[in-house]
């Protein structure tokens, strides 16, 4: 696609960016972050390129301001999902094609679209005339897997009076998410039994204290946590998250050998995820005291009581996060969309997670407002409306004359 070189459109910016198969995993955002850092250069903007992991660089353009203005953040990610099976798609995922009022490739909703709106309109107040405020653009690596390409700017020292994450809200919705936590619950004998014992453990006068770890998993373990989860859907609630969006998925399940011993060991992997309003630690003790309830009710578990390790890594760990309708930011936010089409903000909650908890924690205000719908995200012939991305350019475009002015 040809791309105006001295002021691409929003839309011709986004048909490059799909150019580049980011796909992770594996991780391949190197090539898609290079030609981000030529084009902001190209800009005379202030150029970061640094690694997360090897030939995974962020990538930070900073267009300085002259001093005495507020700053802003405009986050997003550049990696995408896979494609999945390429005969289902209508065209080559990684060429955009325009359909009528669509966009359609691999990452115009999730989220290269919102890439697109900011870089365009970051080009278009650069021709304005200079701002007072910084503007901070952060193309980070590895958000689709919960990796910490967020985290490494907030940790270079990269912090702002406000910050707008791009993912897929329509160009009208201001959304505040959840966060996650993983864990792994293990039920664990300590003896192995063979298979013919089973009738012992089972059948009356049998004897013997034994179990198959599997069933202890499923008919004690797995119940009680999804007793849990519909305790939370019923009373934890969040001013601006949709209900039942406190969840706990069993998205794994091992355990077991040979067909001729009782499983002496099940693990189930879970996905935890929370609203803004509750800590992490205070969620991860209603999980424990979950398990040790159940545990407490099986004569088997109460002396074996299932338990569960927190993971300690980057992966797939999002920090929820939340904004006041009040901040400044935000109220402006809401001026530059009715100025620009006319509508006013919504205010909503994302049931799922991405960056903007990383700079919430971080002490950074922020929202997450960008252009497509939510559910678009990860599907095949994965599509954005042409005049969401148009429009999102033109809002931040405005936004950011009156909020860095």
């Amino acid at each position: 696609m040809h791309m105006n070189a001295v002021s691409p459109s929003a839309v011709e910016i986004l048909g490059h960016l799909v150019s580049f198969p980011t796909v992770n995993p594996p991780g391949m955002e190197a090539a898609g972050q290079r030609w981000v850092a030529d084009l902001l250069r190209s800009w005379n903007l202030e150029v970061d390129v640094f690694e997360v992991f090897p030939d995974r660089p962020n990538v930070v353009g900073v267009l300085k301001g002259t001093g005495g203005g507020r700053s802003l953040m405009l986050n997003g990610h550049i990696d995408v999902v896979p494609p999945g099976d390429l005969n289902s798609w209508s065209g080559d995922p990684f060429t955009m094609r325009i359909d009528g009022d669509r966009l359609i490739g691999r990452g115009v909703t999730d989220m290269k679209g919102g890439l697109a709106g900011f870089l365009a309109a970051i080009r278009k107040v650069q021709q304005i005339g200079p701002l007072r405020g910084d503007v901070i653009f952060e193309s980070v690596i590895g958000e689709e897997r919960g990796e910490p390409g967020a985290l490494r700017c907030v940790e270079r020292g990269y912090r702002a009076d406000f910050a707008i994450v791009g993912e897929a809200g329509e160009a009208r919705h201001a959304l505040a998410g959840v966060g996650t936590l993983l864990g792994r619950v293990t039920v664990e004998s300590d003896i192995t039994l063979h298979f013919g014992a089973r009738r012992l453990c089972i059948q009356t006068g049998g004897g013997t204290r034994g179990a198959n770890c599997i069933e202890k998993m499923a008919t004690r373990i797995i119940p009680a946590l999804a007793d849990l989860e519909r305790d939370w859907a019923v009373f934890k609630t969040h001013p601006l998250i949709t209900s039942g969006m406190a969840l706990i998925n069993v998205f794994q399940i091992s355990g077991g050998e040979l067909p001729g011993f009782l499983p002496s060991r099940a693990d189930i992997d879970i996905v935890v995820t929370y609203y803004p309003t509750d800590s992490e630690d205070a969620v991860k003790r209603e999980v424990e005291d979950t398990l040790a309830r159940a545990s407490a009710l099986d004569p088997w578990l109460r002396d074996r009581p299932a338990r569960i390790d927190w993971s300690t890594d980057d992966f797939f760990r999002f920090n929820p996060f939340e904004f006041d309708r009040a901040h400044a930011g935000v109220r402006l936010l809401g001026d530059a969309l009715k100025d620009v089409t006319g509508r006013e903000l919504q205010f909503g909650g994302r049931g799922t997670m991405c960056d903007a908890g990383t700079l919430y924690r971080a002490g950074i205000p922020v929202v997450v407002f960008g252009p497509g719908k939510i559910h678009q995200s990860h599907r095949i012939d994965e599509f954005v409306l042409r005049k969401d991305v148009e429009d999102y350019a033109e809002i931040i475009a405005e936004f950011i004359t009156r909020w860095c002015k």
